[in-house]
């Protein structure tokens, strides 16, 4: 549970946690930091040993939050995914940049989606970018790929500031891991099963009645109705053979570079790849982006972590997770209140904990401040620079209210009043 006695379980399934970690090469001022960025999926702020967990181990992240500050009231702008990262991106609240589904779907489940981050919003990578930074995203983008064909690329990471791109455009569904079950599952039962079972009672009742002698039926009713319940039939075996190579893939900018998606080593690979990108970049400032799809389902983890923790398939993903950092859906605090760590050694104070209410939308000022980029004057940002907070100079949060969505719809306000604690 929180520290409020609110439960995080299983069916809290969409949280967000910033782990930001801030770090300076030695080869450059202080003015302008290398930037690196760590995004989990689905974690919530009890799952960590640094927050109170007791049977999760997580060593590594908890180092990073005795070095340097923990954020204790750290929100996520939207409890699911697609309009939670667009918050993360824009530093601005998802119905601001349409972001916000009116419907129960809040997020993108296709490739083919025609939807996206637009064009007209401005992300940090693309601030940072104007600033000479180099900069990368590895990992889960979910906030669109293409707008009018399947090689326009508008929603792409390249297309928002990012200059290389390693990882999976949509989402990590259990749709894409053999075994792992469906989301689509109310979905089929809704237009699937239930016409099915329509349709075979209709039979049975004709059939009954024909043999009674109460009415009179062509033959070619019953074809019909046989044929329509093979058409759903295909319809259906069609979908789950095709969903998976379709919409599960990795990419390599812009070049798929397998389909379906394997998770085999998944995570070390990627690691290795943003460990690459800092090596490439070393005599330059950038911006790494290492978004995972850990702990979001379809759980995975490699042999090594497989069945060692005390959790099941969930523990064992938070601790691969862990040991990469060495190298869902309510707006309950469940699913929006989520650990939030920053360090930066020399600039932050080691072990400090900041009870103040922040929010995933902060990262966009914070780090547009850092990299000497100025903010967006044509445009409302919601998120406010941490630094004055973190370096001591203030005590108080500028966020008074901050608003959580339900996709379109306004559920709750958090005030905080500037003159009381």
């Amino acid at each position: 549970t929180t520290q409020d006695g609110l439960p995080l379980t299983g069916r809290m399934r969409i949280r967000l946690v910033l782990l930001s970690f801030l770090s300076v090469a030695q080869s450059h001022a202080a003015t302008r930091p290398n930037l690196v960025l760590l995004l989990a999926d689905d974690l919530g702020i009890g799952d960590l040993g640094c927050y109170g967990n007791k049977t999760l181990r997580t060593p590594n992240i908890d180092r990073l939050a005795e070095g340097g500050v923990k954020l204790t009231q750290h929100l996520a702008a939207s409890p699911l995914c697609t309009p939670s990262r667009a918050a993360f991106m824009t530093g601005r609240y998802p119905i601001r940049s349409g972001m916000a589904s009116e419907f129960l779907v809040g997020v993108y489940l296709f490739s083919a989606s025609s939807g996206g981050l637009p064009t007209s919003e401005i992300t940090f990578a693309k601030l940072l970018k104007g600033q000479g930074y180099s900069t990368a995203l590895i990992g889960k983008w979910h906030l669109g790929t293409n707008c009018h064909n399947k090689s326009d690329f508008c929603h792409h990471p390249l297309s928002h500031g990012f200059d290389y791109f390693h990882g999976i455009p949509v989402t990590n569904l259990r749709d894409c891991k053999p075994g792992e079950g469906s989301v689509f599952t109310r979905g089929i039962r809704l237009l699937v099963f239930i016409p099915l079972q329509i349709i075979a009672v209709t039979l049975l009742t004709m059939v009954v009645l024909k043999y009674l002698g109460l009415v009179r039926v062509p033959p070619l009713v019953f074809f019909g109705l046989l044929c329509l319940a093979a058409m759903i039939l295909g319809l259906l075996v069609c979908f789950l053979h095709y969903f998976r190579p379709l919409n599960c893939f990795l990419m390599r900018n812009h070049e798929i570079t397998q389909q379906p998606l394997s998770y085999d080593n998944l995570m070390q690979r990627l690691v290795a790849d943003a460990a690459q990108f800092i090596r490439r970049n070393a005599k330059k400032p950038f911006l790494l982006v290492l978004s995972y799809l850990h702990v979001h389902t379809a759980l995975f983890s490699s042999k090594e972590f497989a069945g060692k923790s005390k959790h099941g398939a969930y523990g064992d993903a938070v601790e691969e997770m862990d040991w990469s950092v060495g190298g869902k859906a309510n707006n309950w605090e469940g699913g929006i209140r989520v650990p939030g760590i920053l360090r930066w050694p020399g600039v932050i104070q080691a072990g400090l904990e900041i009870d103040e209410p922040t929010s995933n939308m902060d990262v966009f000022p914070t780090v547009a401040t850092l990299a000497g980029a100025p903010l967006p004057e044509d445009r409302i940002i919601d998120g406010r620079d941490l630094m004055p907070l973190l370096q001591g100079k203030t005590q108080h949060s500028d966020h008074e209210f901050l608003f959580h969505y339900c996709n379109f719809y306004l559920n709750a306000v958090r005030w905080h009043p500037r003159n009381s604690e």
